[in-house]
């Protein structure tokens, strides 16, 4: 299967801060467990960037040492501005949905212009405990890109204050001749209040993985979360799973909205097995729901079938969900494909 979906999240779980609050991490790991993980699994990143330059899903979120002067819109010059294309890229578009979420979405649209790259913050949509960004970048000279680019450093701040969060998304270049980067980016908010409108401060420190270059590409914007999750729909679940190790696992609700589909579950404690949900409806359609975000008391598994809108519809009759589990490796820091069943699968309508 090569790199999976599972892979690129655990390499942006791994990528925070060692004094930052883990939440998307799997308790248990300690800090040798992490640098195995993330040296294995970014060591395969470049090797398949290499291979083909698409569906890359690797962000960052890291505490800043030090607050930056928020710059906003740079005012170019017009060399600048001949260069630079201006081209829509939303949410919607980068995931594939059938809605454009206008009802949900802030539109930014605002550039900010350091080293030579211009980033244009596009949309933003914040829902449960998660706020969700579309953003393209370019050189100012309009010059291709040998590689993808995205911000390997970046700090976020909620109404003024500091906030560590876990992150994950996906890049592809817009056109044939590599000028114009199109990223998604999803930010794991473990226990912020997104169902009120909220000021945003987002600032990337610098741009690559390799080769970094280093600069200030800062943001602020607001979004309130409030009609989205009033219009989220919820079936509770209120299964219950035993892991390998002895660990509970409890699923507890299913929820849908036009931005994505997530199963909520808690846990009795700290585990090394990642958990994965595998729904089929009465015509064999499948989806697959996997981890996001968890700590020890518990977290959240999402439909990762969302793109191409391959959701569970509503009123589309009976889905038979089942829980599987793969235990991480103490050894080699590789990501197993040897998920195995939990339990006994169940139905799901809504």
């Amino acid at each position: 299967m090569g790199m999976n979906r599972e892979a690129y999240r655990l390499a942006n779980e791994l990528r925070i801060e060692p004094e930052a609050d883990r939440d998307c991490l799997i308790d248990g790991l300690g800090d040798m467990d992490m640098k195995k993980y993330q040296t294995a699994v970014l060591g395969e990143i470049r090797k398949e960037k290499k291979i083909r330059k698409r569906n890359y899903r690797n962000l960052a979120v890291a505490a800043c040492a030090a607050v930056a002067v928020l710059t906003g819109a740079t005012v170019f010059g017009e060399e600048v501005h001949a260069a630079i294309k201006q081209i829509g890229w939303s949410i919607s578009s980068a995931l594939g949905l059938s809605t454009d979420l206008a009802n949900y979405r802030e539109v930014v649209n605002t550039s900010v212009s350091d080293k030579g790259y211009v980033i244009t913050l596009q949309e933003a949509v914040a829902s449960q405990e998660k706020l969700v960004i579309s953003y393209t970048l370019q050189r100012e000279d309009g010059a291709p890109m040998e590689d993808i680019l995205v911000p390997s450093e970046s700090a976020f701040y909620i109404n003024g204050k500091t906030v560590r969060a876990g992150s994950g998304g996906s890049a592809d270049f817009l056109d044939q001749s590599q000028t114009i980067l199109g990223v998604v980016a999803e930010y794991h908010l473990t226990g912020v209040d997104l169902s009120q409108k909220n000021e945003f401060r987002l600032c990337f420190g610098s741009i690559g993985w390799e080769d970094e270059v280093k600069g200030n590409w800062d943001f602020a914007f607001a979004a309130d979360g409030s009609d989205l999750m009033m219009d989220t729909k919820r079936v509770e679940i209120g299964k219950e799973f035993a892991l390998p190790d002895g660990v509970k696992i409890e699923l507890e609700e299913f929820s849908s909205n036009d931005l994505e589909q997530r199963i909520t579950f808690s846990r009795s404690g700290g585990t090394r097995y990642m958990i994965i949900v595998k729904a089929q409806d009465q015509q064999g359609h499948q989806v697959e729901f996997g981890t996001r975000s968890a700590d020890e008391k518990g977290g959240y598994m999402q439909n990762e079938e969302i793109i191409d809108d391959g959701r569970m519809e509503e009123g589309s009759g009976e889905w038979t969900m089942t829980l599987y589990a793969v235990e991480l490796p103490e050894t080699d820091g590789r990501i197993p494909d040897d998920y195995v069943q939990i339990g006994e699968s169940f139905s799901l309508s809504f």
